[in-house]
């Protein structure tokens, strides 16, 4: 099976990230899939953008779990990154899978806030049930991860996870996956810094787990992970990993 390319926040080395215009851009260059973030707003929408405000992408501070979306709506999320994107707006979810030709590509969709999210989220994906081996569902939170999977069956569920834990211990890969099998999710999404070989890959498929890694931007990181038989691997230059795979 052909390793996943997933565009992370879309073609985010070129365009700007989490918007309209850089998922276009990951379709246009072929990418198999494509990660975005999900916040909950004031109103009760569902925004795409990472952080839980934005300034860093807007300049100006607005939290969004605070503002209406269309507030939101308002900022320019596509300027810092290049002059060209002036003007491009925060989307909201379903302009943002308004994009996904039909077929297999798919988008990968991060939870970045807390479970209140889920009963939107299920509800404004309804429509998609007959699409549904094109979305899929990550998330770092157990929590989140399970009221996904709860709420929508139909749906694939991969627990996202670090190489270190908050208390900045390694995380115990032996209980990761015992907790992601009692879950009933579907894979591991791990960080490039998680310390995998090629035992710890036979556990992951031994308990029936699919895994990803993010977010990989260099090409002597790809091709280990490649190597490992990973099923898709995270990155900012989509364009980069489909030259690495050519070669491998």
């Amino acid at each position: 099976m052909a390793t996943e390319i997933i565009a992370h926040r879309g073609a985010s080395v070129r365009a700007p990230e989490n918007t309209v215009a850089a998922f276009r851009l990951a379709w246009e260059l072929e990418t198999d899939a494509c990660e975005l973030d999900l916040h909950l707003t004031g109103d009760g929408e569902i925004a795409v953008l990472h952080d839980k405000d934005t300034h860093r992408t807007a300049a100006i501070q607005k939290i969004v779990a605070e503002t209406a979306m269309v507030d939101l709506k308002k900022l320019d999320v596509g300027a810092w990154k290049d002059g060209i994107y002036s003007g491009e707006p925060i989307p909201t979810l379903m302009e943002a899978l308004a994009t996904l030709p039909e077929g297999k590509q798919r988008f990968f969709l991060e939870i970045k806030c807390g479970p209140e999210v889920v009963p939107v989220l299920a509800e404004q994906l309804k429509s998609w049930q007959p699409r549904a081996a094109q979305l899929c569902i990550i998330a770092f939170n157990r929590a989140v991860a399970q009221a996904a999977k709860k709420a929508l069956p139909w749906l694939k569920v991969y627990r996202l996870s670090s190489g270190q834990g908050k208390n900045q211990q390694p995380v115990d890969l032996t209980a990761l996956i015992n907790d992601t099998v009692a879950d009933g999710l579907d894979g591991l999404d791990l960080s490039q810094d998680f310390p995998m070989d090629e035992a710890s890959v036979k556990a992951i498929r031994a308990a029936g787990l699919e895994l990803y890694v993010w977010t990989v931007n260099r090409p002597e990181v790809a091709r280990r992970m490649i190597q490992l038989g990973v099923d898709g691997v995270t990155t900012d230059d989509p364009v980069m990993l489909r030259r690495v795979l050519e070669t491998k």
